[in-house]
């Protein structure tokens, strides 16, 4: 049995304290639990699996707190002060339409004041499905967790009846079909890793039973990464600037019917769209970490001017991790092509994830708390914390 020496400063949650959670109807409130949640588990992991190498929600923990900043859409100003700086141009160049059509007040303040209603709707259609993501997977993930915990504590010899009581939870079949299978593999990897002292041995079963894990819970996110990725910025501006001119009749020109209005300004519309992907991009795609935030467009970062990743994952020599490496990894053994080209691809943010946990895996930082002690004593108070989260 592993014996962790950090700081125990609040209990490991029960199965009954992660369903309250899941219960939450305020979505910003249960994104502060959830991330709260996974903190405090991985550190009570450590007694189970040890401290050298972190387990998957050491990882969950930064990744859902990064989640809450879109939820909580604290985003929104700088998306906002970018996208309309950016769009300033793009407006200028309609700028006769713009008069003809809406009238000096809305040739210069019309446009502008519908596309920021436009990323406040946007902004919205994000959260909900960031929310949904975060939720879905702590619903899954952490009453396993909590279970693992559970059964797997005071092991000190193999006990398969544990091992089965924890994989009864879990259903056959492929993620796709609703079925279970990479988690079960998971479970069983940091059973094995819980008896197996070799140093290097133990590292890899550590990251096999992580990155099956990370697989699975990106299978489950697929609809909400492509639903927040594509929201529909160029059909919602269109509805608002059709809107507004409806707010006031004499913007319109007389007589002009609304399909032409929205055949005139497609054009923009359309601009507008690319370059909202561009910032939604940018903006989305990152990870805070404790020392870094990392940009998911770029390669994830050597572990040192010398290597990629810890000594003991160099080299994979364990026979289930290669084979899985091959499936997920476009550059076994190197970070050099790690980016995530596109973030809507599953093959692509494996790509990167895999190369993420690997290098980071016994980054120490990630046992660090997510929140202050007040933070956390005001959101278990039923409030949002005020200051930076």
């Amino acid at each position: 049995m592993a014996c962790g020496t950090l700081p125990r400063l609040w209990p490991a949650p029960t199965q009954a304290e992660v369903d309250a959670i899941i219960r939450m109807d305020d979505p910003v409130l249960r994104n502060l639990h959830i991330t709260q949640t996974y903190h405090v588990l991985k550190v009570a992991l450590t007694d189970v699996l040890g401290e050298e190498d972190v387990n998957w929600c050491g990882f969950a923990t930064w990744a859902s707190k990064t989640a809450g900043a879109f939820i909580r859409k604290d985003v929104l100003p700088a998306l906002l002060a970018d996208l309309l700086d950016r769009a300033d141009a793009l407006t200028r160049s309609i700028a006769e339409l713009q008069d003809r059509l809406l009238g000096a007040w809305g040739a210069s303040v019309g446009v502008q004041f519908v596309l920021a209603r436009t990323l406040e709707d946007i902004t919205d259609e994000v959260a909900r499905h960031t929310t949904r993501g975060n939720f879905i997977v702590f619903e899954e993930l952490a009453p396993l967790y909590v279970d693992l915990l559970e059964k797997f504590s005071g092991l000190d010899a193999p006990d398969g009846s544990r091992l089965e009581a924890v994989l009864s939870r879990l259903v056959p079949g492929p993620v796709e079909e609703g079925g279970q299978d990479l988690l079960i593999r998971a479970v069983k990897a940091y059973y094995e890793a819980i008896f197996t002292k070799d140093g290097k041995a133990r590292a890899e079963l550590m990251f096999l039973a992580n990155a099956l894990v990370g697989y699975h819970e990106q299978t489950r996110l697929q609809g909400p990464v492509l639903a927040a990725l594509n929201a529909p910025l160029r059909e919602v501006f269109l509805d608002n600037l059709v809107e507004f001119l409806r707010a006031d009749p004499s913007r319109r020109v007389r007589g002009m019917p609304e399909w032409s209005l929205r055949e005139a300004f497609t054009p923009l519309a359309t601009r507008l769209e690319r370059l909202w992907r561009e910032l939604e991009t940018k903006t989305l795609m990152r990870i805070e970490l404790p020392d870094v935030t990392l940009r998911l467009g770029e390669d994830i970062p050597m572990l040192t001017s010398e290597r990629d990743f810890p000594p003991h994952l160099t080299r994979l020599e364990h026979p289930e991790l290669v084979a899985l490496m091959a499936q997920l990894d476009r550059t076994p053994d190197d970070t050099a092509g790690s980016a995530a080209r596109d973030w809507g691809s599953l093959g692509d943010r494996m790509n990167l994830i895999v190369d993420l946990f690997r290098t980071r895996q016994q980054d120490r930082l990630l046992y660090d708390q997510p929140f202050t002690f007040l933070q956390v004593d005001a959101f278990q108070q039923g409030r949002v914390p005020h200051g930076r989260l």
